[in-house]
């Protein structure tokens, strides 16, 4: 699946996040960028309410 971003945006977001790369970092994060906007996608959607999300924090039997 290619990426929603295109590779001027990506080095934009780069540049913003005050971060330096050599071409070959950047087209090693660019390539793993679908994975990352399709759980960007997922995180805090408006179809899901707070209550939808996990816990956070969990208490093993016996210790409540």
């Amino acid at each position: 699946m290619p990426p929603k971003t295109t590779p001027a945006d990506f080095e934009a977001l780069l540049r913003r996040a005050g971060l330096t790369l050599t071409e070959a970092q950047t087209a090693d994060l660019y390539s793993a960028w679908p994975h990352i906007e399709q759980m960007l996608a997922r995180l805090r959607s408006p179809a899901r309410g707070r209550e939808a999300e996990p816990a956070h924090i969990f208490v093993p039997e016996g210790r409540a």
